[in-house]
């Protein structure tokens, strides 16, 4: 089930222009989350019950990430 969630990341981060993975991680207390970080500034939240991300936030390159 991770490697299908990883493959359709990989699948839409080629079609939204997101060059790498750089952050991946998981929900502590056993749920089904899972956050994804991009060189290009995004992170992505998917709930691993479905194939697309339930939120996608985009970091503005001024500010700095704290």
């Amino acid at each position: 089930m991770l490697m299908h969630k990883f493959y359709e990341f990989t699948k839409q981060a080629k079609h939204q222009n997101i060059e790498e993975v750089t952050a991946l991680e998981f929900n502590g207390d056993g749920g089904f989350l899972m956050a994804v970080g991009s060189s290009s500034g995004k992170v992505l939240i998917y709930d691993l019950r479905f194939s697309y991300p339930i939120r996608i936030e985009d970091h503005i390159p001024i500010l700095d990430i704290k």
